[in-house]
Formats: structure tokens, C-alpha cells, sequence
């Protein structure tokens, strides 16, 4: 690209976020202005149109409202059903008891008046999925890096490594946690490292996971074996940094062992069937998600722990609370979207939700894995408290599964239409 390209909307970073959002405002907004342009930019190449063999190792939990978003998108059907892992149960317990003992919770579909708590997806199929599904008005930019970037009253203009110029309305930065955009407008972001990394591999059961995700919380942090498709479990590890860089050193009958007891046997003996890997576990939240011509989405404005995998989902909500807020800004005559009064209407949806459960996340991973005597056996006596407080487990329940939040009524109905 070697000429200047104007748009109304730019997208910098094509995962989850950005992808997601660009697809929804197209629908939401391109219906109230026509003629909008969105066009998104991401420095990696485009995703394969067919999965790999072998499933990847990085997955995600999505919940019944982000499957929803997804349908909007026309993304959905993309992913392919036979590696598309249902939950329909989840069991958290303290290692002091057992996964149906008195320090444990319990949830189920069917208790909750659904067929599915959520879906265990791979990051990398879920990226291919929003990219390839049908729609128009939207540009996709594969392999193009952003340089430097200007916002003047007009338009922020984003120059590109290769050559050439993006001017947009409005730039969306959507492109992680070690955002470019966020670092070129000079925005900072509370940080806070866990000392944590998460040990994550896939593995083969004596017992059949029937369609639970299992999690014990124990003193270093939680590891949770989540149920995929093909009748595996993949991994996640939560545990200090020293400890997950001992995990992947251990040979592998070691590891089975490790892994298998770490989990109290809930399904017998595990077999590793992949490779191992680990990733830095951390917690932040930018100073402000919006201003004049731009706003900040997913991991870009904000980063949680993944103990309850609710990172994907507060970034989908992002998405569709930004796209909704800007069709009905679009609806009105000479409406901007760089508008900063209408962004901050996003910004004042999604920060309260976003703060407290980034919170709520560090709170009970502290709890359960505090070395204050007698802390985490508390917190292991609040689970079962909590598995007999009905409204206050329907209510994390509803949590998990995209209900809550200022996000528009069919995300929270659970229907596309």
C-alpha cells in the first residue's frame, strides 16, 4: 500500500477483539450509514481457511452470550463442529476435600435452564472463523505493521511499516495486551504480575471427562482440565513460575504423574499427548479506554486471570457494547464516530464490569492461593457456602455465561435475531 486510504473506522490487531467488533459494527452500523468503511490491520498473516490436524494448545472458554456474538458475526457456523468441546458441568474444589465433598461447586446446565454452560474453542480456529465468515464493508489487512500514528481534530492517521497511510475517523486498538496503539497514544494501564505462568497441554484420560471442566485450586493456583471434542482434556496450569518452569523440565511419565495427582485422580491416570508450553500470567487495566478518535478493546484495555476464562468473553462484550453504541451514534445526521462524547458512553458500559471482575479474579486467586494459615482452607469453606446460596450462585452462574453487564438485550437473551 503505497497511497493514502481513508475509512471511517480503523481496526489495529485482527484477533478475537478486533475481528469481532469490525464484523458487528458492519452489521449493526452499516445498515444506519451506508457506505461505511472498516478496514482492519493485523501485522501477523491471515489465518488458514482449513484447521491444522492437531488441536491447538491455546483454548478458550466461551460462554453461551459470546456464542451468540459469534452468530451475529456469521462466525459460528465456520467453526468446525467436531472441534467445538460443550461443557455442560463445572466442579471447583480445594484439594483439603474432593470434587463432590463439602468444599466444592458445583454448576449444570440444566440447572441453569440451558443445554450448554459454554464451548471450549481454539484460539487459532476461532481467529480463522471470524476472519473468513461472509459479509461486506469490511478490508482485511494481513502482514501490514503499523509505524507511527497521528490524531489531529480531523482523523487519526496511522502510517504503515511497509509504506503508505491510513486515515480513519476513528482507530480501534485491539491488538493485545502489549498494545501498539495504546503505547503510540501514550496511554498507561495499571499493571500487576502474578508471578504465575500457566503450564497448558492437551491429554488423554483413563476416565471420560462427560462433558465437565474440572478445577482444584491449589496453593500456588488453580489447574483445570477442560473438556475438548475429541474426547481429550486440555490443560491449564496456574502455578508459580519456578514450579511451571520445573512442569515443563519433568519427563514426561514424571509429568503424568505430577498432572494426575495435581487433580486428585478425578479422571483417573493422564496421558500427554502433545507438547507442553507456558505463558506469563498477569493482571492490568488501561487508565482510560477512549478519547478523541479512538477506543480500546479486549486485551488492550484491560487483562484478567484466567482461572474462571473469562479473558475472551469481557473482550467480546468490548466489542459488541462499542459496536452497539456506535450503530446508534451512526443513526443520527452527520454523526462521527470519532465522536469522544459518544465513546465515552463505551467506555463508562464496560469499565465498571471489566474493573471488577480483573478484581474479583486477583481476590480469589490470592485467597486460594495465600500462604496465611488457614486462608485457603477458608476460601475452600466458602465454595460450599456459596453451592448452598442459591441467588449468589445463580448469579456467578449468569456471570459465566455472558448475562450480566450493560451488553444489548438479544447477547443477554442468548439469541442472534
Amino acid at each position: 500500500m503505497s497511497a493514502a486510504v481513508d475509512v471511517d473506522v480503523l481496526v489495529v490487531g485482527g484477533g478475537h477483539a478486533g475481528l469481532a467488533f469490525a464484523r458487528l459494527l458492519a452489521v449493526l452500523g452499516g445498515g444506519r450509514r451506508p457506505g461505511l468503511s472498516i478496514a482492519v490491520l493485523d501485522a501477523g498473516d491471515a489465518p488458514a481457511t482449513a484447521p491444522d490436524a492437531e488441536v491447538g494448545l491455546r483454548v478458550v472458554a466461551l460462554s453461551p452470550g459470546s456464542r451468540t456474538i459469534l452468530e451475529r458475526c456469521a462466525a459460528w457456523p465456520l467453526l468446525p463442529a467436531q472441534r467445538v468441546g460443550p461443557y455442560r458441568r463445572m466442579v471447583v474444589w480445594h484439594p483439603a476435600g474432593a470434587p463432590d465433598g463439602a468444599a466444592s461447586i458445583h454448576f449444570d446446565a440444566a440447572g441453569q435452564g440451558v443445554a450448554e454452560l459454554g464451548y471450549i474453542v481454539e484460539n487459532e480456529l476461532l481467529r480463522a472463523a471470524l476472519w473468513h465468515a461472509p459479509g461486506g464493508g469490511l478490508q482485511l489487512l494481513p502482514a501490514t505493521k503499523p509505524a507511527a500514528l497521528a490524531i489531529d481534530a480531523d482523523a487519526a492517521s496511522v502510517s504503515l511499516a511497509g509504506g503508505g497511510l491510513l486515515r480513519a475517523r476513528l482507530v480501534v486498538g485491539a491488538d493485545g495486551h502489549a498494545s501498539w496503539l495504546r503505547q503510540a497514544l501514550g496511554v498507561g494501564a495499571q499493571h500487576r504480575a502474578y508471578g504465575q505462568h500457566a503450564v497448558v497441554a492437551h491429554l488423554a484420560s483413563e476416565r471420560p471427562h462427560d462433558d465437565t471442566a474440572w478445577q482444584c485450586f491449589l496453593p500456588d493456583g488453580p489447574v483445570a482440565l477442560l473438556p475438548l471434542a475429541d474426547g481429550r482434556v486440555s490443560l491449564v496450569w496456574s502455578c508459580a513460575s519456578a514450579r511451571a518452569a520445573g512442569l515443563l523440565a519433568l519427563g514426561i511419565p514424571e509429568f503424568e504423574r505430577e498432572v494426575t495427582a495435581a487433580m486428585g485422580g478425578v479422571l483417573g491416570g493422564l496421558r500427554l499427548t502433545t507438547q507442553r508450553a507456558a505463558f506469563e500470567l498477569a493482571a492490568a487495566n488501561a487508565a482510560q479506554y477512549s478519547g478523541l478518535r479512538f477506543a480500546l478493546i479486549g486485551d488492550a484495555a484491560h487483562r484478567v486471570h484466567p482461572l474462571a476464562g473469562q479473558g475472551v468473553n469481557l473482550a467480546f462484550r468490548d466489542a459488541v457494547v462499542l459496536a452497539q453504541v456506535l450503530a446508534d451514534h451512526l443513526a443520527l445526521p452527520h454523526a462521527d464516530p470519532g465522536d469522544p462524547l459518544a465513546l465515552r458512553r463505551f467506555e463508562r458500559a464496560r469499565r465498571g464490569e471489566n474493573a471488577a471482575t480483573i478484581s474479583a479474579m486477583s481476590l480469589i486467586n490470592a485467597a486460594f492461593s495465600s500462604s496465611v494459615p488457614g486462608l485457603s482452607r477458608m476460601a475452600g469453606h466458602g465454595l460450599a457456602l456459596v453451592d448452598r446460596l442459591g441467588p449468589v450462585k445463580a448469579r456467578l452462574a449468569d456471570m459465566a455465561m455472558g448475562r450480566t453487564g450493560e451488553v444489548p438485550a438479544w447477547v443477554r437473551r442468548g439469541s442472534a435475531s
